[in-house]
């Protein structure tokens, strides 16, 4: 059932709601900390795709037309994501800006495979800091 709970919480954390997961997943890291790898393979797997699923309404909403091609979603995270590429993605677990990182690839159709591989990255990175040193 803990699994579920923080699978859930991490993916719509990843989304625009306002959730956090660090509290859940540390406390679970504090009380079974044998189970480390597996609660970090969860968190980390529910917040990839809860931001993928953000990049790619946002890459869908453009190409169907749903919101108009002047719509923005950021234009200082489009500004700094044209400028750095993918890698930026890595930084998708920050709070606030995080979120918007992948709303605003998927809408400047930034490259799937690059795109996953640095929201991985980020998110497995935080997740594995939060419970190596908090925990």
């Amino acid at each position: 059932m803990s699994f579920l709970l923080l699978f859930a919480v991490a993916f719509v954390a990843a989304t625009l709601w306002p959730l956090g997961t660090e509290l859940l997943f540390i406390g679970l890291v504090r009380e079974s900390g044998h189970l480390f790898i597996a609660y970090w393979f969860v968190a980390t797997a529910g917040n990839v795709l809860g931001a993928w699923l953000m990049l790619m309404l946002a890459r869908w909403a453009r190409q169907a037309g749903v919101v108009s091609s002047r719509w923005q979603p950021a234009q200082t995270t489009e500004r700094h994501l044209q400028r750095w590429g993918t890698p930026l993605l890595a930084m998708a677990w920050l709070p606030v800006v995080g979120d918007l990182l992948p709303v605003a690839a998927g809408w400047l159709r930034m490259p799937l495979a690059a795109s996953a591989f640095w929201l991985a990255l980020g998110k497995g990175a935080r997740f594995f800091l939060l419970g190596f040193w908090l925990a």
